[in-house]
């Protein structure tokens, strides 16, 4: 497989990068190491302005050996002559977030506040299926469809990589990269699908890669589906702050307008989470549904979505 020609074929869906800033997540790890290479090597054709960014996670066990891969980082964007940023996270556990959770949610936060027209991350087929299956057990939703190629700024151009591919590629170049400690750790929920989870499917079901691709594929038109309707139902103007009146709509359609609203502001909810909230609200005793930096009103008629003012902790290093 031709990873050079794939993020080639990437690169040339993009509008004109002539001058454009990107920014790639590089942990000194074999995809984002193997992603940086090749986009330096593009950057000379597209005339783009490359920066990588690398992220500690301080306060976390994702913390884990990052000071030796950021040694490692340090020397690889040194010898590419590619500026290399060095953002700490200061992260908090919080109730029902995993440390995975909050640590990507602060990398995206970073990366919204920063000043690039993209952010390419390293992203490849095997993380696909363990995010599929990831979301699965979490209860669908959007994030069982699947990571996109292309979301906003955010660009992951590897995603039909798989990762023996990248090891090829390293490999053949004979450049070094550091295996994260943490991911030979199962109590990880991303880990356990890696190390455990998925090659026991693939023990009884080869094919399962084509298998959940199908599946992303068929979900996806689902969730399209239910957007359109959830738009019809009034889920912009539900997002934008204002009270919306759902009395007049079947249950099914407000648990579903509740549900595409969840994907935007980043929480996933139980569905009992939802029955009480429209079971118990009254207008004299309306029931409220907290989502960290969210809160959902129902009094009975109108639901009301409303945003905690935060602003994530985190520090670039001198």
């Amino acid at each position: 497989m031709n990873i050079n020609k794939i993020v080639q074929q990437f690169l040339n869906t993009l509008p004109n990068l002539e001058g454009k800033k990107i920014a790639v997540g590089y942990s000194a790890g074999a995809d984002s190491t193997a992603l940086l290479h090749v986009l330096e090597q593009k950057s000379k054709h597209f005339n783009f302005k490359l920066e990588a960014v690398f992220f500690s996670h301080l306060g976390s066990p994702i913390n884990e050996g990052e000071d030796k891969n950021l040694e490692l980082a340090r020397q690889f964007c040194k010898s590419l002559n590619i500026p290399l940023v060095e953002v700490e996270l200061n992260l908090v556990k919080k109730a029902k977030k995993s440390w995975e959770q909050l640590g990507r949610n602060g990398r995206l936060d970073f990366y919204r506040n920063a000043e690039y027209d993209y952010a390419f991350l390293g992203h490849h087929k095997d993380d696909q299926n363990e995010t599929t299956m990831t979301q699965i057990f979490r209860g669908g939703g959007k994030g069982v469809s699947g990571m996109k190629a292309r979301d906003g700024i955010y660009c992951r151009p590897m995603l039909d990589v798989p990762k023996t591919a990248i090891y090829n590629y390293l490999t053949e170049k004979d450049i070094k990269w550091i295996e994260d400690p943490t991911n030979i750790n199962s109590d990880f929920t991303r880990n356990f699908w890696r190390n455990v989870g998925l090659p026991a499917i693939e023990n009884h079901y080869p094919n399962y890669t084509d298998l959940l691709d199908n599946f992303r594929e068929k979900n996806n038109t689902l969730h399209l589906i239910a957007f359109d309707m959830a738009k019809v139902d009034g889920l912009e103007a539900f997002l934008s702050g204002s009270s919306l009146n759902v009395r007049s709509l079947p249950e099914y359609r407000v648990q579903n307008l509740l549900a595409q609203s969840f994907q935007f502001i980043g929480n996933s909810v139980e569905n009992k989470r939802i029955d009480t909230l429209l079971s118990t609200g009254t207008k004299k005793n309306p029931s409220q549904l907290d989502l960290g930096d969210f809160s959902i009103v129902y009094n009975g008629k109108e639901l009301k979505l409303s945003q905690v003012e935060h602003k994530q902790q985190y520090k670039l290093r001198a």
